[in-house]
């Protein structure tokens, strides 16, 4: 013997469930900012390192994840309700794996470090909201044998410092 179940409850079941599942997929952090902030500029970071175009590589890959994200609206410093700032203190290259040879010992892979410091000031309320250092590294191959280049090591070190930068504003509030 099956259930049957009346036509007003397959109805009302069915909404339910399709309510529950269309408000699982999509989920927002923007209403853990402060409210009259809702964009933000991003302003070529300052470089201090010998690094050649370095802060146009960060400053894209920054703009990028917010973009991304979705959290706050990129406009120009003089549109906008916040400004994110920042300067390139370091980017450095330091062994990470070794391995021996006939010669000796040889470096097998590197890891670059990339450190930042970053400022976020509200313009509505004049104040700095957020100040601090963050650092992302990622690893390579100085042979090129593999696909592991610095290039991309860039790419997951600047990965890294958005997304802290990110988690460090939603944390604030």
């Amino acid at each position: 013997m099956g259930w049957k179940i009346p036509k007003k409850r397959n109805k009302l079941l069915l909404l339910t469930i399709l309510l529950l599942a269309s408000s699982c997929w999509y989920y927002s952090f923007k209403g853990t900012l402060p409210p009259h902030i809702k964009t933000i500029a991003i302003p070529t970071f300052d470089n201090q390192t010998a690094e050649f175009n370095i802060e146009e590589t960060i400053t894209d890959g920054i703009r990028a994840q917010f973009i991304q994200e979705n959290i706050l609206k990129l406009r120009d410093e003089n549109d906008s309700d916040s400004i994110l700032s920042g300067k390139i203190l370091s980017v450095t290259d330091s062994p990470l794996v070794y391995k021996d040879t006939q010669l000796g010992e040889e470096v097998e892979e590197y890891r670059v470090t990339i450190k930042v410091s970053i400022e976020w000031y509200d313009r509505i309320n004049d104040k700095i909201i957020l100040k601090k250092q963050i650092t992302g590294y990622g690893d390579y191959d100085p042979s090129g044998a593999t696909d592991n280049t610095r290039e991309k090591a860039l790419d997951e070190a600047i990965k890294q410092i958005s997304e802290e930068i990110i988690n460090s504003i939603l944390a604030i509030w």
